[in-house]
C-alpha cells in the first residue's frame, strides 16, 4: 500500500510531487488532490519530513480558513447552483471571504468554475477595488440561465454519446444536430476500437498504468479507478482460477474413484450431475470470454506443457473452432479422450 500525506494546500502538495517525483506512487496518487500518495518503500526520514511540512501547512491553513456565513434568500437567488461542486456550503465560505475583505456585493464576484481557495484572491482584489458590483441584476439572471443551459446541454450530449457508442441511431442523430458532432466523429464513435498490438505497452509496466499526460480533469480519476479495478479483478481471477483448477481435479479424481469401486462391486456407474453442471458453467464461461474479451489472446508460455506450433492462441478461435485448431493445440491425453468419446 502507498503512504498518504495530506498537505494544507494544493500548491504545497504539487511542490512535494515535484521535489520527490521518484517517490510518488504512479497508481494511487491523484494530482488533483491535496493528498499525495508515495510508494510504500519511500525512506522513512523523507516521509517524516513531508508529514511535518504538511502538518505545519495545515495549521497555517486553519488560521486562514474562511468562516461560513449564512446566505440570504436574495443571495441564493443570485447564485447558480447547477454546476458540480457549487453548493450552499461553498457559497457560505466565499461569503465569509468576502466579508473578511470588505466586499459587500460579493455575489457579483462569484465564479462557479473556481474553488473556495481560488476565490481568496478574487475577493482580495474586489476589496481593493471597493467591492462594487460588476453586473446588474438582469445580467446576473442572464448569466445564470446561460450557465444552466450550458450544463444541461453538456449532460445531454454526454448521455447521447454513450448511447451512440452502443449503436443508438437517435442518439447519434442528436449528437450531430444538437451537439455539433461531425459525421466523421460519429463514425469514430461507432467504429470498433483497435486491439492493442503486441508492440504496445503492457500491464506489467508501471508507466502505462499511470495517468497519461494527455488526460485531464475527471479523466484522470476515472483512469486511476479503472486501473485499480483491473488490477484487483485480475488478481482475484488468478486466485479463483487456481482454486477452481484444484477443486475440479479433486472432484474428478473422487468421482473416478467412486465409479471404480462401484465397478469392482459390479454396480452401475454414477452419473455425476453436479460435476456435469460445473462443466457446463466452465464451457459457458469460455463462451463469455470469447464474446466479451478486450484481450483475446491466451499465452501459455509459462504453463510448462507442450504445444503444437506456438504458445499463443485466440480464445475466440478456441470457442468456435476448438482448441485443436490453434497453435497451442491439445495434448495427447485430450486427443485420446476425445477419440474415446466418439466411439
Amino acid at each position: 500500500m502507498s503512504e498518504a500525506v495530506k498537505f494544507g494546500s494544493k500548491a504545497a502538495a504539487d511542490r512535494a510531487r515535484e521535489e520527490h517525483a521518484d517517490l510518488v506512487c504512479p497508481v494511487d496518487d491523484d494530482k488533483r488532490m491535496r493528498t499525495v500518495h508515495f510508494v510504500s518503500d519511500a525512506p522513512g526520514s523523507v516521509l517524516d519530513q513531508l508529514r511535518a511540512q504538511a502538518d505545519e501547512g495545515t495549521a497555517d491553513r486553519a488560521d486562514d480558513r474562511p468562516g461560513q456565513i449564512p446566505l440570504t434568500d436574495a443571495e441564493k437567488e443570485r447564485i447558480s447552483f447547477s454546476r458540480n461542486g457549487v453548493n450552499v456550503l461553498w457559497a457560505r465560505s466565499i461569503k465569509g471571504l468576502a466579508q473578511r475583505h470588505g466586499v459587500s456585493d460579493w455575489t457579483a464576484y462569484v465564479d462557479p468554475t473556481l474553488t473556495v481557495d481560488e476565490h481568496r484572491e478574487v475577493m482580495e482584489n474586489a476589496g481593493q477595488e471597493g467591492g462594487g458590483a460588476r453586473d446588474d441584476g438582469d445580467q446576473l439572471d442572464a448569466a445564470r440561465e446561460a450557465d444552466a443551459a450550458a450544463v444541461e446541454q453538456a449532460e445531454g450530449c454526454n448521455h447521447a454519446r454513450g448511447h451512440c457508442e452502443h449503436g443508438d441511431p437517435d442518439a447519434c442523430e442528436y449528437l450531430t444536430e444538437a451537439c455539433g458532432y461531425s459525421a466523421d466523429e460519429v463514425a469514430d464513435l461507432l467504429a470498433e476500437p483497435e486491439p492493442a498490438s503486441d508492440d504496445g505497452p503492457t500491464d506489467t509496466e508501471a508507466d502505462p498504468l499511470s495517468p497519461p499526460a494527455k488526460l485531464e480533469g475527471a479523466q484522470v480519476g476515472a483512469y486511476l479507478r479503472s486501473v485499480r479495478g483491473y488490477l484487483n479483478a485480475t488478481d482475484a481471477a488468478a486466485e479463483h482460477i487456481k482454486k477452481l483448477r484444484e477443486a475440479l481435479e479433486h472432484a474428478n479424481d473422487a468421482a473416478r474413484a467412486i465409479n471404480g469401486i462401484r465397478s469392482d462391486a459390479s454396480l452401475d456407474p454414477i452419473h455425476f450431475r453436479k460435476l456435469e453442471q460445473a462443466n457446463a458453467d466452465l464451457t459457458d464461461l469460455m463462451r463469455m470470454v470469447a464474446s466479451t474479451c478486450e484481450e483475446c489472446h491466451a499465452d501459455h508460455s509459462d504453463h510448462g506443457h507442450d504445444t503444437t506450433a506456438g504458445n499463443r492462441e485466440d480464445v475466440r478461435e478456441v470457442a468456435v473452432d476448438g482448441a485443436s485448431s490453434t497453435p497451442v493445440g491439445t495434448s495427447d491425453e485430450t486427443d485420446r479422450a476425445a477419440a474415446d468419446a466418439d466411439t
